[in-house]
């Protein structure tokens, strides 16, 4: 085409021509049509001179000027720029290859001509002016093989074109930002061979190499698909690959989004499939075969820098290396849950938190430098800011020795905190070594950043073993509120978060120790971590047979350690206290709300009170949260609180506090168990054998239940006996009486055992060490001292104890777990510094006589029994026996003995003597009671010894209690010298009609003070009493008919409540029911009630 500038003179539109060419110009002003040979020679006609030029020559005359001039370039060797526009084919062919690969934003659009050109004016333009096809590659049925184009776009931008000539034809200045081997200064493509690793060279020429194969399979011209097969050549061995491994083609058929199909062009359909090898940007974790962990891969262009690798070198992900890397691959690849991929900023929390202590806390691991940190001339503590998600892959040791801490000075007057982390990474040098990649961040120091409190904040336990999965995290906020941080323990299996009063508590539980806590702020934000030391890994292999004397006011717990050590259970410290907190604040909120660091007294815990406290339950019979030991201190219990739970061994209406109570005590007995490298434990169970049938059943089960659970969160093989296993589930006068026998070596030839607890009093008679009888009368602490105190709760002013906090106690549970507390803690100094200042004093004789009419009831009541055992011809001595007496109601004996200490010269030794002779009819031949050397020990600790056999002591069989009182049940008349063999399966009618025995203890007892051989001094007897008659017809004295009309009125009302079921009425003496009808009726008396 010609065009003018002026009427006159003409100006080809062409550049300077060669002076042998045989281009001619045509007539001004008129469209010539000419052949595509024109064109060509067009092209090699032109003298164009510019070195290192790669814009097209732009004088061809058509709308297909861009793919026309590729295709003169790609068939005419003397085409001007022909290396220049081949660079550029060869970069967007690679781009195509690759495309999956480096996951590049390129997509392709079908245009198909012939059918737009009858809706398109541009279309039909181009439709009407396609170019002859005369080196077309690939033929179309029934189309001009220009007809169907697909026109390429990246970032939605067109960027290129097929062409049946040429394969492909990139943009004049197409934009492809991003792609390496783009040049934007002059917005043309360049060769990729620089930008390519190995694997990416191996994988285009794998690729070029199906293409050439494929531009012969669609009967395109012969010479165009030399010449285009000629330069794939050419591209490949450009490349410089030997070996060509077998890789893959994309999965995705239309992975550019449409499928291209047409002829040759179905080998640009597919790119390659980038290759499934190592991350190079993989964190190496320390923490090996963590399920349910995917890999952490770290997303940083500076790792190229840093290891002076090209960014193509480094695989990130599925193939794709950090060049390919787009932004909305961190999307993806998350998503997929297969990986976690970070940017290495996201490994950092936005601010540094930090306490103004130092020293603060003590159960945290610190990284290097922490100590130097100061902020307004104050030591500081940092709390760690960085991603907890590192600490699934590192150990809290390793991430430490990982992190280091600068103190810097800005020179602006602040202070800044530079942490270096170090990160050992997959890497790029092959083998085994990590390779490092060394991050940095500067913190200001800020003052708004100071956290002025901390919360009490404990983990329990303190220890690792294989299968152990049972772990518990407390919080207190300490009242602070947003003075202190709030916590969240990772992977917490429950959580229990409550207020109560102005503070926030936190329960958890976890099935592994916690490699750190993640500290939180008023909005949940996470602001720190404290790293916690990994404790020791204990291995189990060891035995202990355990056994447990589960008392109404104690519970003791004694081990047998491998056969070969004998001791009371030492309560260790399993505790990681990771703040430092206040005594005074830390202390009482471990008792009331979670596990107690120490027990009282701390030199021999044992036994503990059976006390149990609630507060914070959140109502699901879970230890812990919602039940725990409560370790009571006589000055700070308050038993009249809701929380606390006493009486747990004789509940029947609700037996939860009395599981949570067992089961707190199991679980901590197994962690004290495997922090000492116990596997198996052996549980060894003693009972009163005044439960009812029901309750040694449920007895049995409920620990059978709560070992069973245990067992499976930590992997220490529970043995719990059933109700019928008489080596481990034995009375607790059977078990006193092996720890008589064996610990203290004493004999039993003719003896009996007495286990005076706080509620019953467990009784045993022995013959030559065979078993003759055993009972369980409730008699016991309870009622020969707590009772009285409580009707008379003045008299606690002469025990140095202000009562008024005392009468509020309207239980009588309640009141008797505090005074149990006292007499645990306080009695034996109580007795050493005043007992003897009192003797004289009346209100303190009528308790001493309150207690001695009650003691001696009991022998009488032992002595009674003898004879029905010598009537049965099973007891065949006519001799009373000594006693062997313990339990920790036993130290009530202190309390009638001169000095306050009692001992087998004390003179209440023959009052009891003389009761056991005139209840059994035998000659009192002066027997001792031998006080144990470790009251409440003994049943506890009998119930892990075995070594001396006892006859006896392994039958099933039930021993009936003997009345030792006329009694009438139902109709059915008993002896006082019966036993109390109830048949039916019901009580409805219980009756007592005289007390006959009774009188006749009383009348001994009284007998017995007044008898000058005996001596004794320290009791005196009821003033008013009187127990001498002239004649035995002659009528009581008004005093005694009074005292009896009470007693049998008090007992009266005692018998009205036995009545239901007969396997859940315990089996009570008519005897002793009788006396502590008496005792109750005294005791108002004393108190002047």
């Amino acid at each position: 085409m010609t065009s003018a500038y002026t009427s006159n003179q003409p100006a080809l539109l062409l550049p300077k021509l060669k002076d042998d060419c045989d281009v001619k110009s045509g007539n001004p002003g008129i469209w010539d049509y000419q052949a595509p040979k024109a064109f060509n020679d067009v092209a090699s006609s032109l003298d164009y001179k510019a070195p290192g030029e790669v814009k097209s020559v732009s004088s061809v005359p058509t709308v297909w000027a861009r793919p026309l001039s590729m295709e003169m370039a790609l068939h005419n060797d003397a085409y001007p720029i022909r290396e220049q526009m081949i660079t550029q084919w060869q970069g967007m062919l690679a781009a195509l290859a690759l495309a999956e690969v480096r996951n590049f934003p390129i997509k392709a659009q079908l245009v198909e001509l012939g059918v737009k050109k009858n809706t398109h004016v541009f279309a039909r333009s181009l439709y009407e002016l396609l170019p002859d096809p005369v080196n077309t590659t690939y033929t179309l049925n029934n189309k001009h093989p220009w007809e169907d184009l697909y026109i390429f776009t990246w970032n939605n931008q067109p960027v290129g074109m097929t062409s049946p000539s040429t394969l492909v034809v990139p943009s004049e200045e197409g934009i492809w930002e991003g792609l390496s081997w783009w040049d934007a200064s002059v917005s043309q493509l360049r060769s990729p061979h620089n930008y390519l690793n190995d694997t990416e060279k191996g994988q285009l020429t794998f690729w070029l190499d199906k293409l050439r194969k494929e531009i012969r399979r669609h009967n395109g011209d012969s010479r165009a698909v030399d010449r285009i097969i000629g330069l794939v050549n050419g591209f490949i061995n450009s490349l410089g690959v030997t070996t060509t491994p077998n890789f893959q083609f994309s999965d995705n058929p239309a992975y550019f989004e449409v499928e291209m199909n047409r002829g040759a062009l179905t080998a640009l359909n597919l790119p390659i499939k980038p290759e499934s090898r190592e991350s190079n940007v993989r964190i190496v974790p320390s923490i090996e075969n963590q399920p349910n962990v995917p890999p952490l891969l770290i997303i940083d262009p500076a790792i190229a820098t840093a290891w002076n690798e090209p960014p193509q070198n480094i695989c990130v992900y599925e193939g794709k290396n950090l060049a390919a890397f787009r932004p909305g691959d961190l999307d993806t690849w998350n998503r997929s849950r297969r990986v976690v991929c970070l940017e290495s900023k996201d490994l950092f929390l936005p601010e540094l938190k930090f306490i103004d202590q130092e020293g603060i806390l003590p159960g945290a691991l610190l990284p290097e430098g922490s100590q130097n940190l100061v902020f307004n001339n104050r030591n500081i503590t940092p709390l760690i800011p960085l991603n907890p998600i590192l600490l699934n892959y590192f150990t809290p040791e390793d991430l430490t020795k990982r992190i280091r801490l600068q103190f810097v000075n800005n020179g602006a007057g602040g202070s800044v905190v530079r942490i270096s982390l170090t990160l050992p990474l997959s890497g790029v040098r092959g083998g085994k070594a990590p390779q490092n990649f060394f991050l940095v961040k500067e913190y200001p120091l800020k003052e708004e950043n100071i956290i002025r409190e901390v919360p009490v904040l404990e983990v329990w336990p303190e220890f690792r073993a294989e299968g152990w999965q049972e772990y518990y995290g407390f919080y207190y906020d300490a009242e602070n509120g947003e003075e202190t941080f709030q916590v969240n323990f990772p992977n917490a299996t429950d959580v229990h978060i409550f207020k109560e009063g102005q503070g926030s508590y936190q329960t958890v539980q976890l099935e592994e120790f916690p490699a750190f806590i993640e500290c939180k702020d008023i909005y949940t934000n996470t602001i720190g971590l404290i790293l916690l030391a990994t404790p020791e890994q204990i291995n189990l292999t060891g035995n202990w047979v355990v056994g447990v004397d589960f008392g109404t006011s104690f519970t003791n717990v004694y081990v047998n350690k491998n056969d070969q050590i004998t001791e009371s259970l030492k309560l260790e410290n399993l505790h990681r206290q990771v703040t430092s907190v206040l005594i005074d604040t830390r202390f009482p909120v471990l008792f009331e709300y979670f596990i107690p660091e120490s027990f009282i007294p701390t030199d021999k815990p044992f036994p503990m009170s059976t006390v149990l406290t609630t507060k914070g339950s959140k109502g699901v019979l879970k230890p812990i949260f919602d039940g725990r030991m409560y370790i009571p201190a006589s000055h700070r219990f308050k038993p009249q609180q809701t929380w606390i739970k006493t009486n747990l061994k004789w509940q029947t209406d609700n037996l939860t506090d009395n599981q949570l109570f067992l089961k707190h005590l199991a679980l901590h007995i197994s962690a004290i168990a495997a922090k000492n490298g116990v596997k198996n434990i052996q549980w060894s169970l003693s009972y009163p054998s005044a439960f009812s049938p029901r309750q040694e059943q449920n007895y049995a089960k409920n620990w059978q239940k709560i070992t069973k659970e245990l067992e499976a969160k930590t992997n220490i093989k529970h043995n719990s006996p059933a109700k019928d296993d008489p080596t481990y589930f034995r009375t607790e006068s059977l078990a006193f009486a092996q720890y008589f026998a064996e610990y203290e070596d004493e004999n039993l030839v003719n003896t009996t055992c007495i286990d005076m607890g706080g509620g019953t009093s467990d009784i045993s008679i022995w013959q030559d060490n065979q078993l003759l009888h055993q009972c369980s009368v409730e008699l016991a602490g309870r009622d020969l001292f707590s009772q009285f105190i409580k009707i008379n709760p003045n008299f606690l002013k002469k025990l140095d104890i202000d009562p008024d906090e005392w009468k509020i106690l309207n239980k009588q549970e309640a009141f008797n777990a505090k005074l149990d507390v006292w007499m645990r803690l306080e009695a034996a100094s109580w007795l050493e510094r005043k007992r003897d200042l009192l003797e004289e004093d009346q209100e303190f004789q009528g308790l001493l006589r309150l207690m001695a009419i009650g003691i001696s009831g009991l022998y009488f009541y032992v002595g009674e029994i003898l004879a029905v055992l010598h009537k049965e011809e099973k007891y065949t001595l006519d001799e009373i026996t000594p006693v062997y007496i313990g339990g920790n109601g036993s130290r009530l004996l202190h309390w009638l003995a001169e000095g306050g200490e009692f001992d087998r010269n004390s003179e209440i030794n023959s009052l009891l003597s003389q009761m056991m002779s005139v209840g059994s009819g035998f000659t009192d031949t002066k027997e001792p009671t031998r006080l144990s050397k470790n009251p409440k020990d003994e049943a506890a600790c009998g119930l892990v010894l075995k070594d001396k056999k006892l006859k006896g002591i392994n039958t099933n069989e039930r021993d009936h209690v003997i009345a030792v009182e006329n009694c009438e049940i139902d109709g059915t008349t008993f002896s006082w010298q019966d036993r109390l063999q109830i048949r039916a399966q019901t009580i409805s009618k219980y009756q007592i009609p005289n007390l006959t025995q009774l009188r006749l203890f009383l009348d001994a007892f009284h007998a017995s003070l007044d008898d000058d051989d005996l001596g004794i001094d320290g009791i005196k007897g009821l003033e008013r009493y009187e127990f001498k008659k002239e004649y035995p017809d002659d009528p009581d004295h008004e005093y005694n008919q009074k005292l009896w009309r009470a007693t049998t009125k008090e007992l009266r009302d005692c018998l009205n409540s036995i009545q239901g079921d007969v396997d859940n009425i315990r089996e009570e003496p008519p005897f002793i029911l009788g006396l502590k009808a008496l005792l109750k009726v005294l005791a108002r008396e004393w108190a002047g009630r």
